[in-house]
């Protein structure tokens, strides 16, 4: 049948065979580009530059894109690649389909794209390697990754209809409920964590978020000001250059990968949403 190609070894033993092993760095940088990683480093550019309301909306489409997957994921238990001409970057025993990488890609990067001024090229572009760096990672058919992009494009129009209904429940809500929801949000996570891959990067951030969120919008209440491109850039970093610096730092600490997953994804986060946003705020940033 035509469809069983879609799940067929082939063109991911032809992707790795014609880029070569050369290129497996590229591909491992740009697959972050769907992950937790990638989604945390863009958010906080956003918060930091465009403020809470367009970063917390593509929270929420990352959020909506990770709950379907779950539930698809365990309903449809699709094998990995796995062929002894094919090499495999990461050994994941979740189901194959969807890729999770390039669902959250599509969403991200198009809500993105809509809601602000990254050109439409650009997320064509990022959504185009994310899919070809999972092929060529040995982590997914080429099945998996048009699953990826077609339940990422369907929930981006669903969520773009969502968003303001959701927008306006949060407006005029306390601060206390703000707290609550922050407060329990890793509590919520913590049961799934080790359910789908980069699970405790997720628990982190939600660690992270949990603390950081009620003392910013206590002490801080970010709201960045339109300031010149100079100040723009000594923001990005200021801001890049802690969190790199927290993220090498507390790799040491412990040997365990989902520890250092939490205490990576926690500080960060906390960096991100609180520490940072103050220190811009004194600086007149």
């Amino acid at each position: 049948m035509e469809i069983d190609k879609l799940w067929s070894p082939e063109p991911i033993i032809y992707i790795q065979k014609f880029f070569g092993d050369s290129w497996d760095l590229f591909f491992q940088i740009v697959t972050e580009l769907g992950a937790v990683a990638g989604v945390a480093v863009v958010f906080a550019l956003v918060f930091w530059i465009s403020g809470r309301r367009l970063a917390w909306c593509l929270v929420g489409a990352v959020v909506l894109v990770t709950a379907i997957n779950m539930i698809i994921w365990s309903i449809f238990d699709v094998p990995r690649p796995n062929h002894p001409e094919i090499n495999v970057y990461r050994e994941l025993d979740t189901s194959s389909f969807p890729s999770g990488h390039t669902g959250t890609a599509t969403i991200f990067w198009t809500t993105l794209t809509t809601l602000s001024r990254i050109p439409l090229a650009v997320t064509v572009c990022v959504i185009f390697l994310v899919m070809m760096s999972r092929l060529y990672l040995g982590v997914h058919y080429v099945g998996d990754v048009i699953g990826g992009l077609i339940i990422g494009l369907i929930l981006f129009k669903i969520y773009l209809k969502l968003w303001p209904i959701v927008l306006q429940w949060f407006r005029g809500r306390t601060f206390k409920l703000f707290s609550v929801l922050s407060l329990s949000t890793p509590i919520a996570v913590f049961p799934f964590a080790d359910s789908f891959p980069e699970g405790w990067e997720v628990f982190g951030a939600a660690v992270g978020a949990g603390i950081a969120v009620p003392l910013e919008l206590w002490y801080v209440r970010y709201s960045p000001a339109k300031v010149s491109v100079r100040k723009i850039l000594l923001k990005v970093v200021i801001g890049l250059g802690v969190l790199g610096t927290i993220v090498f730092a507390s790799s040491f600490i412990n040997d365990n990968e989902s520890v250092r997953d939490v205490i990576n994804f926690g500080l960060g986060t906390f960096w991100i949403l609180f520490l940072a946003p103050a220190l811009f705020a004194r600086m007149r940033l």
